[in-house]
């Protein structure tokens, strides 16, 4: 077994352990949909997350091209304002493969959401979310590699599940349109920065599980 198809296993396992968890949740929704378990009113939230990511951007081309599935994990922080409004500060990293199987690529965000839930009275909570986020693209190859930044809007949609006034699980989708415009390239000590314009797409898929305070 080559290391390409073991990676592959590896991404294969990740999607199917995503799904079974996912299809877990959408299981149990009925029964919270009748439950009255609800967190305060306001205050913090935690909340700790896997997500399977699908990517596309302007690099990819016929000689080489980033893989479109990958996997990610999220760490976010929120603050309730009431049990309608929320923030929330997001930090995701993802991995992708590329075509070339020596170059790995890696994915990492900064997202400042904005959150309208519904539901209040009710242990499962739908929201709709918007924002603007902040992106870096990094591809290395040995001692060699290449970064872009830029900014871009997110937006997307999920619920939430409380198990307890404290803890929740909830299924969560989200889409970013981003605009690289800088890029770093560095070979061992050498290294030069650049204005660039590549445009890029990533959807996220997963689950959270959080601690409301």
């Amino acid at each position: 077994m080559n290391l390409s198809e073991a990676k592959k296993k590896v991404v294969g396992k990740r999607q199917a352990t995503l799904i079974a968890l996912m299809a877990f949740c959408l299981f149990l929704v009925p029964s919270f949909l009748r439950a009255e378990v609800m967190e305060d009113e306001s205050g913090f939230y935690l909340g700790l997350g896997l997500a399977g990511t699908s990517f596309d951007t302007d690099l990819n081309s016929p000689t080489f091209n980033i893989k479109e599935a990958g996997g990610a994990a999220q760490l976010s922080v929120g603050y309730r304002f009431n049990p309608v409004f929320m923030i929330e500060l997001a930090a995701i990293g993802s991995n992708h493969e590329t075509s070339d199987t020596t170059i790995d690529a890696g994915i990492s965000t900064i997202q400042l959401f904005g959150y309208y839930r519904f539901l209040s009275e009710k242990s499962f909570r739908p929201y709709f979310k918007g924002g603007l986020a902040g992106y870096a693209l990094r591809l290395d190859y040995g001692s060699a590699s290449a970064k872009m930044s830029g900014g871009g809007i997110a937006f997307g949609a999920g619920f939430r599940c409380f198990l307890s006034r404290r803890f929740s699980l909830g299924f969560d989708v989200t889409h970013n349109m981003i605009s690289y415009d800088k890029e770093k390239v560095s070979i061992g000590q050498f290294s030069y920065e650049a204005n660039t314009d590549v445009y890029g797409r990533l959807t996220t898929l997963g689950i959270i599980a959080g601690y409301s305070f």
